[in-house]
């Protein structure tokens, strides 16, 4: 999950994530991973980026609770 070529750190489709998140389940563009393997709850073998990326996601979900749309 390194950044990828013209992409805004922050530009967030938030329908799309609610559509995820109303399904029970989460974007998959927003789980690390490190050669193929899913890294989502190993935080020491994420880069930087992914770290930081997943922060301000967790960050969003919880705002999504509070306001009720999840």
């Amino acid at each position: 999950m390194d950044p990828r070529d013209n992409a805004i750190l922050g530009r967030v489709d938030v329908d799309r994530e609610l559509t995820y998140l109303r399904a029970g389940d989460e974007p998959p563009w927003e789980r690390p991973h490190r050669d193929g393997i899913d890294i989502t709850n190993r935080p020491d073998l994420q880069t930087p980026y992914q770290r930081h990326r997943r922060a301000e996601y967790v960050s969003r979900v919880e705002g999504y609770r509070e306001r009720g749309l999840v």
